[in-house]
């Protein structure tokens, strides 16, 4: 058994509760930018001055708009063509629209698209730099349904 003073059985205690405090701050900021992120995928906040913001983009414009920004995608990747992902241009078009006809419908959509949500989306289908992963998940993150679909109420 290890005896401490009272001056290192202070200092033990008190490192122990900086570390509580340090981890109860970090989840308590981690579940604040979780409700807010959900309350703005379900529409559940509005802008300060009380607007309903930009009007909704309709579900198969913005399919069309991420459908199109993914091919040029691939298209700068070199990724179409020949022995390639994807045969040609029509060929990628039609794979990506068929990856997104769940994702994006009426039916998971009823409200329409956020176009703020869309046009976040689309710049980082732009940005998309071909050889880095990190590019592709902050894409795939940018693009989820629950954050670019609008709800209803």
């Amino acid at each position: 058994m290890i005896w401490l003073t009272r001056g290192e059985e202070t200092m033990r205690m008190n490192h122990e509760r900086l570390a509580v405090g340090l981890v109860l701050a970090a989840a308590v900021t981690l579940l604040a930018t979780a409700c807010d992120r959900e309350e703005r995928a379900l529409g559940t906040t509005r802008p300060a001055d009380g607007t309903r913001g930009e009007a909704p983009v309709a579900v198969g414009s913005a399919v069309d708009s991420i459908v199109a920004a993914r091919c040029d995608r691939e298209g700068r990747c070199n990724n179409v063509g020949a022995n390639r992902a994807y045969a040609s241009k029509d060929d990628c078009a039609v794979r990506i629209r068929a990856e997104w006809r769940d994702e994006l419908n009426f039916a998971e959509c009823p409200g329409g698209i956020d176009s703020k949500e869309l046009n976040e989306c689309l710049q980082e289908i732009r940005n998309d730099d071909c050889n880095n992963p990190f590019d592709t998940l902050g894409r795939i993150v940018a693009c989820r349904s629950s954050d670019l679909c609008r709800a209803t109420r």
